[in-house]
């Protein structure tokens, strides 16, 4: 799922024409020069312009499907009057709530705060569309929804920043001038939604922060990454469009969502309560004793076992059971289908225990035993279970070991280590063995990853310095050295093992790469992002930030810059696209097919000792 998102006007929803789906996270409309934030509803009523007209009557589609939230600003009111009886691909998200677009759980809050319209009711302040302003009503919607949603937020999207998010990062990594100031009902909701994204806008300014690790409830944790979006046009030309490449959460193996990347930090909420010094049930309103305060739960409610990971191929869903079922009893219940290992369920608004719940066994076999007992009593209530998760578990490979079978783990017995160049201590190069030309060339790391992303850092260090040594040896030789990789999961398979083609070029072509492969990916109906030269862990923050979790093509030019494109569920991706478009640039279209350019083994032999002696001088290994 390639997704979009960026603070906007209405007049930029012209060029955006390359993803599944645009999300708006800022005001969409424009500024009215005397007003500010804290203006009253009534000051939107201004004419719309002839531009959001179009877009908001119907008249004209934006390029793909857009959701927005930022309902505010000159003719807004107007605006979101026509949008709501309009046939458009454009929508409004709503004032708050949890939405599931495209398979992503999408949590928003619309507005930003002002003290008297919070505590106002919805009808008192404005419309529900075209309101600047959120208020208390709007907030605890959206805290009902999160505290009942049976699965992970993907997305939060809200106008205004929350505080405290600056707490716990790096020394000197924030932006110069920045704003520390943000919402403290939205830093409420991040620390409930857990979300893995978090976009803002309203301050003008693109930042995104270092992964935050949150807090473990007892089924395992993940990170959040909090992007902020400076605004379409914005005068200091900051990054107002963030694109990803998102798998649902829903959709990951359990040990993919909860990787922890390099650079993650503590939670900044949990760092500003310690500052404060404040304990969860000192708040006013109790409002969070349900989540953090195991021994106040009420009697039935679970909030899982500490330890426990979740895991749905392990897990029945449970519908219709009595607000009078203990924890005790719906485990007492499915010991008849095996042993239960976790019982999670929640509370609603008056703290009782939810008529729904789910259940963890040891095992993947007990859930179809679970799901035959759905029918019958619990309490003379009868009871409906499902399994929590679609299909059957898929076998991948545990990251790093070697996958049996596999022709790139040197632990194969029929691994080809006749084409093996040189090891290093975390990767290892061979040549090709359907070789474009003489200097095609494949990096890989030793133990058994599924992409460069998901390489360890040692790994990721190494494959950079091969590289540099590839350049060098193409340049001793009045050649220049082009780099592809294209990541796919192939779960079934036994999993991906990550492989580099590098493959040397005539110096003429290096310029034109870049175009080339633009040229090709627009023939095939899809576009690049390009990636700035970077080194060392902000090239890979860089790759990371645009393919998030998604299958992608990674093409490195020969001035080091990059381009690459998140592979969505839905793509059909051509295999062979790197090669035909680095076949071209080599001078040699026909042996685009690597079929048709495969050697006898003596050929291969000799081919792979004529390279090893005109790289030795420039092997890391003898660095």
């Amino acid at each position: 799922m390639q997704v979009k998102l960026v603070p906007m006007h209405s007049q930029s929803l012209s060029f955006l024409n390359n993803s599944q789906m645009l999300l708006a996270c800022s005001q969409l409309f424009r500024s009215i020069a005397s007003t500010d934030q804290h203006a009253d509803c009534k000051e939107d009523a201004a004419p719309v312009s002839a531009d959001a007209q179009a877009y908001t009557s119907g008249s004209k589609q934006a390029p793909m499907p857009t959701y927005f939230i930022g309902s505010f600003g000159a003719g807004s009111k107007e605006a979101m009057l026509s949008l709501s009886t309009a046939s458009s691909n454009i929508q409004y998200l709503g004032p708050s709530g949890l939405k599931t677009l495209q398979g992503l759980n999408v949590a928003f809050l619309d507005g930003i705060y002002n003290a008297a319209a919070y505590k106002q009711d919805a009808q008192d302040v404005g419309s529900a569309a075209g309101c600047r302003h959120y208020t208390q009503a709007d907030v605890n919607r959206l805290k009902v929804q999160l505290k009942s949603a049976s699965g992970d937020v993907d997305l939060l999207l809200t106008c205004e920043w929350p505080e405290d998010i600056l707490l716990a990062t790096p020394a000197g990594s924030l932006p110069e001038g920045i704003n520390k100031t943000g919402s403290s009902a939205v830093a409420e909701l991040a620390g409930l939604a857990r979300p893995r994204y978090h976009f803002a806008g309203t301050k003008n300014i693109f930042y995104a922060r270092p992964p935050y690790m949150n807090t473990d409830l007892g089924a395992g944790a993940h990170v959040t990454r909090f992007i902020g979006l400076a605004s379409v046009g914005n005068m200091a030309k900051q990054k107002s469009l963030h694109a990803l490449g998102l798998v649902p959460a829903a959709s990951m193996e359990i040990a993919t969502l909860q990787q922890k990347p390099e650079g993650t930090t503590p939670s900044p909420y949990e760092a500003a309560a310690q500052a404060k010094k404040k304990r969860p049930n000192e708040d006013a309103d109790g409002a969070q004793d349900w989540r953090w305060q195991v021994n106040k739960r009420p009697k039935g409610a679970s909030l899982g076992t500490p330890g426990v990971v979740k895991d749905d191929y392990k897990t029945v869903f449970v519908r219709n059971i009595s607000f009078k079922a203990s924890e005790a009893e719906i485990t007492d219940f499915f010991t008849q289908a095996g042993t239960v290992e976790d019982v999670r369920r929640g509370t609603d608004d008056q703290g009782r225990p939810k008529g729904y719940c789910h259940v963890q066994f040891t095992i993947d076999s007990a859930v179809e035993r679970a799901c035959r007992l759905s029918g019958a009593l619990l309490l003379d209530r009868e009871v409906y279970i499902d399994s929590a998760a679609n299909g059957s578990r898929p076998i991948a490979p545990e990251p790093g070991k070697p996958v049996e079978g596999c022709w790139f783990c040197l632990s194969n017995p029929s691994a080809d280590t006749d084409l093996v160049v040189s090891i290093g201590e975390e990767c290892y190069c061979a040549m090709d063995k359907g070789a474009i030309n003489e200097g095609h060339v494949l990096l890989l790391p030793i133990e058994h990853y599924a992409s460069s992303l998901a390489c360890s850092a040692n790994a990721w260090a190494e494959m950079q310095r091969y590289l540099s040594a590839f350049k060098a040896c193409a340049a001793s030789q009045s050649k220049e050295v082009i780099a592809f990789e294209r990541h796919l999961s192939l779960v079934k398979k036994g999993g991906n093992h990550c492989h580099i083609n590098v493959v040397s070029i005539p110096a003429s072509a290096a310029p034109k790469a870049k175009q080339a492969f633009q040229q090709a990916a627009q023939a095939q109906g899809f576009a690049f992002t390009a990636l700035s030269k970077a080194v060392g862990k902000a090239s890979r923050s860089q790759l990371q930030e645009v393919v998030g979790d998604s299958e992608y093509f990674l093409a490195i030019l020969p001035d080091g810059s990059r381009l690459v494109h998140p592979i969505s569920r839905e793509e059909r991706h051509p295999l062979d696209f790197g090669r035909q478009v680095v076949a071209q640039l080599a001078g040699t279209p026909d042996r685009a097919d690597w079929k048709t350019c495969q050697l006898e083994k003596p050929q291969e032999i000799a081919r792979t000792e004529a390279f090893k002696a005109v790289f030795q001088p420039y092997d890391v290994v003898n660095s």
